[in-house]
């Protein structure tokens, strides 16, 4: 069976406040940063880390005692010494 897609009728959008919007940009008025969700699903991007043997023995060792994965260990040892860097400064 052939799925149909319907036409998403979007909502007239006001060209007077739409360019207010942009030259309160333009003039130097803050603009509203978006607020990032830390539980966002993990695809925006992606490393590739390469490690020297010694590196990896011991990143192996330390997920063991502690009960992690690799990469969850790795994101959560990021996320520790940024957290102590930012709040130091």
């Amino acid at each position: 069976m052939v799925k149909r897609r319907e036409v998403k009728k979007y909502a007239q959008v006001d060209i007077e406040q739409e360019i207010e919007k942009f030259a309160a940009g333009a003039d130097g008025e803050p603009v509203k940063q978006l607020e990032l969700n830390r539980n966002a699903r993990r695809d925006y991007k992606a490393m590739q880390v390469p490690f020297n043997q010694w590196e990896f023995e011991r990143l192996e060792e330390a997920c063991k005692i502690a009960g992690r994965t690799k990469l969850g260990f790795v994101r959560y040892s990021m996320l520790k010494l940024a957290e102590e860097i930012i709040n130091k400064n």
